[in-house]
């Protein structure tokens, strides 16, 4: 069962939808909230595993959780419900660990399957998105990146789960050595931490892995 926590300025939907997920047995809504400061207390107590977070909460926007969520020990997922963001928008809120982004105009059906896909791993990435990836600079910049033999390994180590000493035994080298190849790996695709490189390297650099 997926526990989920709703954040959503607009009473009506949000109750409507926490009514709506009580009679579907895979899903259980544990709490909700209206604001930034309400949602902030709920990521630092935990107990759920899903936050379907709005990105705009009246003065306040969302992706103050989104980043909040980041600094803290929150090991759940955050997807984004909302009426609309901007492409900008969107590629920000991804490159800062959103699991995907949802559009109020879709059906309880679609966001059953969008919850599905994020809590497998997945990134959902609402239809009116579809060319995300042909406008996303990464679509560019994975045409142009090189990875050299070192970085094709510690981005294997790195999937594997190994912490930065543990590779650095495997390699031979120090650990400093391995922490300056994932600042080059960082710098190479874009992202600023490890969760955010396995992200990004299985969505655009797959074949570095072979």
């Amino acid at each position: 069962m997926t526990r989920i926590f709703l954040v959503d300025d607009h009473a009506l939907f949000r109750e409507s939808l926490a009514r709506w997920f009580d009679g579907q047995p895979e899903f259980r809504v544990v709490g909700q909230c209206s604001n930034v400061e309400d949602a902030l207390h709920a990521l630092a107590a935990g107990g759920f595993d899903l936050m379907l977070l709005d990105f705009e909460l009246g003065d306040q926007r969302g992706s103050e959780v989104l980043l909040s969520s980041r600094a803290k020990p929150f090991n759940g997922k955050i997807l984004f419900v909302t009426v609309g963001m901007t492409r900008a928008e969107v590629r920000q809120a991804l490159n800062h660990g959103a699991s995907g982004v949802f559009l109020k105009n879709n059906g309880p059906e679609l966001l059953v399957e969008a919850i599905k896909k994020v809590m497998e791993g997945d990134t959902w990435i609402d239809p009116k998105y579809a060319d995300y990836d042909n406008d996303h600079p990464m679509a560019e910049t994975n045409r142009r990146v090189k990875f050299t033999e070192r970085d094709r390994i510690v981005l294997r180590c790195v999937f594997d789960g190994l912490a930065n000493k543990e590779i650095a035994e495997q390699l031979r080298v120090s650990e400093s050595a391995i922490k300056a190849s994932l600042q080059q790996l960082f710098s190479k695709t874009g992202v600023r931490t490890r969760s955010q490189l396995v992200r990004v390297a299985l969505e655009h650099f797959r074949r570095e892995l072979v």
